[in-house]
């Protein structure tokens, strides 16, 4: 019986070869990673025709930009771009953010201010209200900081254009109510201005 004895010589490779290797390897871990990449299988109960769905990452992206295109036409809805408030004017309406709509007005002396569009709740009260909302000035307080009194002017017009809306019948969008959201997003960001 003859025994090979391993010469460090021959237990080394080629710089050249082992970066091949290397590149090897990671191709063919990177080419296990990547399949079914884009896709995700969909659950579906064992029911007799019904099958798993794939989904791809395009179909996903579609269902979003549904999703925050129908979020835009219910605010559009609500607060109407051409809406008539007298000496305030709307800069701005955004979709539903942490809970709200945020809008920026304008006073007639032309200062912005933020009003959020919350759901109503009983026993808590904004500076107006409608059936369904009630909106609230972002002035960074805690409720203990006096409205100025043109921004809340503007809030009440604001309020009944909004009632307005309601009593036609448009669909309202999904919003927190202001203890909902305070209890939420307890250390949230609320102004859209800045």
């Amino acid at each position: 019986m003859t025994y090979e004895q391993s010469t460090p010589e021959r237990n080394l490779i080629g710089r050249r070869q082992a970066l091949c290797t290397l590149a090897g390897i990671t191709t063919a871990v990177a080419g296990i990673a990547l399949v079914g990449v884009g896709t995700a299988r969909a659950a579906t109960p064992e029911v007799e025709g019904t099958y798993d769905q794939t989904v791809t990452a395009q179909e996903v992206a579609q269902e979003v930009d549904t999703s925050v295109a129908r979020e835009r036409a219910l605010v559009d809805a609500l607060v109407p771009a051409d809406l008539d408030l007298g000496q305030w004017s709307i800069e701005q309406v955004r979709t539903p953010v942490l809970g709200a709509i945020p809008v920026v007005m304008r006073s007639p002396t032309g200062e912005a201010f933020q009003v959020d569009i919350l759901a109503r709740e009983a026993g808590l009260d904004g500076v107006a209200n409608t059936r369904y909302f009630s909106l609230f000035i972002v002035n960074s307080g805690n409720g203990s900081t006096a409205s100025d009194e043109l921004q809340a002017r503007g809030v009440k017009v604001l309020a009944f254009q909004l009632a307005r809306t309601e009593l036609n019948g448009a669909p309202r969008p999904e919003l927190m109510t202001f203890n909902e959201r305070r209890s939420r997003y307890p250390f949230g960001n609320f102004d859209a201005m800045g």
